[in-house]
């Protein structure tokens, strides 16, 4: 079988998406005694409000911000509420600086003492720097100004929480849902999208035409999609302190089965053997007639295929129920910031309601605020499967080493897996043994 990265691909798609918000692999700290920001108070009955800041409350500060470059519209969005901001409260001036090679320059910046005073953090890069204190705990600020934490979805807090202290607030987030070709499942003789495994296996037969190259699903050998299987199955892919993988369990087990066990089966296929890039390709060039991807598709359809009829589903639910990740990147500040006071607070603004409305008003990534579904739905209700997962939805992380686990060791033995070189036991066994090797050293 021929192998293809299509992780990299994705990466460059969901960094696109992640100026405002979530990358995947595919492919995204003791305060000092601050002065008083803007309060993020918790949500009144029309939503979320944002407190202003009494007279003179205001830090003064010129900071640096630094994430990576996404599309040409995302980028003079995020400069307009960067612009907002600087009006608002002129006493703190923001310079955003997009940067190639994200994840590396970052990690050599806070090497070299040189990090700028606030910068994204991907979920799977998180635990590295938490773990290593390089990045400020925001408690303290969270407690002080009364940021409404709760109205953050779950998983995507969670995310950017280490030993009980909080690291990060989250931008904005997407989550995998099911993308179905309503004109093939109508010729198929399906009327309703899939709930359950069974009934996407059963689906993904009738919609399988090998004489013309076409698929029930295209699925990659790759963890941001099969580790939404393994939740849907009641798993986890880390323990909940980070210090162990736990992929090698029963649950595992039975996700893998069934995951691979379509491709076996012949009902799927993957991005690699119909020449696709990524499953959004596959879907666009009807090679795959359901992947499961997140909002982030909506640009390729737009570009490559405007007439294709489909619709979006939740994930299938799994024998424990549904399941799914949240892709979604934190607001952090640099643990060695000279600046924390005014670092803190262009946080609390960009994550506070009115900045965040503003931030996700483009579609591509979601509000990580709950109190701001309503009014994003009413712009956007064809993505409501998205959204709905936010009570669910599993950050997308691998403890402290997690690039390194995923990239050497789980891609690789699930591919192993796909070509017939390593059973599913074998391939599950090994990527707990080397990914807490890779942990241990960390």
């Amino acid at each position: 079988m021929r192998t293809r990265r299509w992780l990299a691909v994705l990466t460059s798609a969901v960094l696109l998406l992640a100026a405002c918000g979530p990358t995947q692999s595919q492919p995204s700290s003791a305060t000092s005694a601050p002065a008083a920001p803007a309060a993020t108070t918790a949500p009144a009955a029309g939503g979320a409000t944002q407190a202003k800041p009494a007279a003179g409350a205001v830090p003064t500060g010129n900071l640096r911000l630094m994430g990576w470059s996404s599309s040409p519209e995302e980028d003079r969005l995020l400069n307009d509420v960067l612009t907002d901001f600087s009006k608002q409260y002129p006493s703190i001036q923001v310079t955003f600086q997009p940067v190639p090679d994200y994840a590396t320059k970052l990690q050599t910046d806070l090497a070299a003492g040189t990090a700028s005073d606030v910068f994204y953090v991907d979920s799977l890069l998180a635990p590295d720097l938490m773990k290593r204190n390089l990045i400020e705990p925001l408690d303290d600020y969270i407690s002080r100004d009364k940021v409404d934490t709760a109205d953050f979805y779950p998983g995507l807090l969670k995310a950017f929480q280490w030993k009980g202290k909080t690291y990060g607030l989250p931008k904005d987030w997407s989550s995998l849902a099911m993308e179905w070709n309503t004109d093939a499942a109508t010729k198929a003789g399906i009327d309703k999208p899939p709930t359950t495994w069974d009934e996407l296996k059963a689906a993904a037969q009738k919609l399988t035409d090998k004489s013309s190259g076409a698929y029930g699903t295209v699925i990659p050998p790759e963890l941001p999609r099969f580790g939404a299987f393994v939740f849907a199955a009641g798993g986890k892919l880390i323990s909940d302190d980070g210090s162990k993988i736990a992929l090698n369990g029963p649950e595992g087990q039975q996700a893998l089965d069934f995951y691979y066990g379509m491709y076996k089966d012949g009902v799927a296929s993957t991005p690699a053997d119909t020449g696709t890039q990524w499953p959004g390709d596959a879907f666009i060039k009807k090679k795959a007639a359901i992947v499961f991807e997140g909002n982030w598709i909506f640009p390729a359809i737009k570009k490559d295929a405007p007439e294709m009829k489909f619709n979006i589903s939740e994930m299938p639910a799994g024998p424990k129920g549904k399941g799914t990740f949240a892709f979604t990147v934190s607001y952090s500040v640099n643990a060695k910031s000279q600046q924390k006071d005014a670092a803190w607070f262009l946080v609390n603004y960009l994550t506070g309601p009115d900045g965040m409305k503003k931030w996700t008003s483009l579609g591509l990534a979601m509000p990580s605020r709950k109190s701001l579904e309503t009014d994003w739905l009413a712009q956007f209700k064809e993505r409501e499967p998205y959204l709905k997962a936010g009570s669910y939805a599993q950050p997308w992380q691998l403890g402290p080493g997690g690039q390194e686990i995923n990239d050497k060791v789980v891609t690789p033995d699930l591919q192993a897996v796909f070509a017939g070189k390593m059973t599913t036991k074998d391939a599950l066994a090994d990527i707990e043994k080397k990914g807490n090797d890779i942990i241990a050293k960390q």
